[in-house]
């Protein structure tokens, strides 16, 4: 790891209440950064190795007051509106997209040397071929997507200008402990291990499921590589129906007949295959996934006994 010029490796790292943000967490702590975390809803209480700052990233002088005491030499952006059935088009996005991007001119002129951000698939143009980073048009269908393109040209014109490394992890389909309610996995947990019934779309989209612990091994590998810079696909690079995904959950319960397939309408901006290329990531890092859709599923329905999926503020 690159340390700042005080002799120290400080991360600041936002969203890390969130689903995906609590495993790139524990994951650097583990890789033994010297973890500071912002939160609307934790207070400065330093646990489990992270030091937590009440903060809401959306005031700017807050922000600047923040980075400006801690001179963090790396950041790991995570925080963003992510509520389910309202994220994609919800104006939310907008306001964390100016955030973000006041957030990394701040990191910039307090001499931050590495930037590493969560993107999305939603980035790329719905097509139905993988996803290559350097090669699909980045064309996004929602004002989602169309935000966290922008912020990411954005941050690679101020790494350019200011002098920091800095590399975008567009991030598939994540699943895994401590997913949002309503997505799709923990959903269809919690109805059908009460014996509900559940309407879901007809299954056929195909998606790269990727565990929610390879992604932040992923990002933090990222962002512990410093010549790693431009986009990262976080998947796996296998497609996966939906359908699958649904029945497998739905037999290990014995309740496929609880299923109500196609009572649900697809979303009509998402395309009906999106799978990553990992070639990049492979060729780069030599990382891969190391949970398939399987053992992931697995994992989850060994514990369905005591699932308890929480929140994302």
């Amino acid at each position: 790891m690159v340390a700042n010029s005080q002799g120290t490796t400080t991360v600041l790292a936002t969203g890390c209440s969130g689903f995906l943000g609590r495993h790139c967490a524990a994951a650097l702590v583990r890789r033994g950064f010297n973890v500071h975390a912002v939160s609307r809803t934790r207070h400065g209480v330093a646990a489990d190795g992270i030091t937590w700052h009440n903060l809401d990233l959306q005031s700017r002088e807050a922000t600047e007051r923040l980075i400006a005491a801690l001179r963090p030499s790396h950041l790991l952006h995570l925080a963003w509106v992510t509520t389910p059935d309202r994220y994609r088009r919800a104006a939310e996005n907008l306001d964390w997209m100016e955030a973000s991007l006041a957030l990394v001119k701040a990191f910039a002129e307090q001499g931050g040397r590495r930037f590493v951000g969560a993107g999305s698939c939603a980035e790329y143009e719905p097509m139905g071929d993988r996803c290559i980073e350097d090669k699909t048009s980045i064309r996004p269908a929602s004002l989602y997507g169309q935000c966290k393109a922008a912020f990411w040209m954005g941050t690679d014109a101020y790494a350019r200008n200011y002098g920091f490394s800095a590399a975008w992890g567009r991030v598939f389909l994540p699943y895994g402990p401590g997913d949002e309610p309503r997505r799709l996995v923990p959903s269809l947990l919690t109805a059908l291990g009460a014996g509900r019934s559940i309407d879901v779309t007809d299954g056929s989209q195909v998606r790269d499921f990727v565990y929610a612990t390879d992604v932040a091994d992923l990002l933090v590998r990222l962002l512990e590589t410093p010549q790693a810079t431009g986009a990262y696909n976080v998947g796996t690079g296998h497609g996966t129906a939906v359908r699958q995904v649904i029945e497998k959950v739905a037999r290990h319960f014995h309740a496929l007949e609880l299923v109500r397939f196609g009572a649900r309408p697809g979303p009509t901006d998402e395309p009906p295959f999106l799978v990553a290329d990992m070639a990049k990531v492979e060729r780069g890092l030599g990382w891969r996934a190391a949970t398939s859709i399987e053992n992931g599923l697995e994992e989850l329905l060994s514990k369905a006994g005591a699932f308890s999926p929480q929140s994302v503020p």
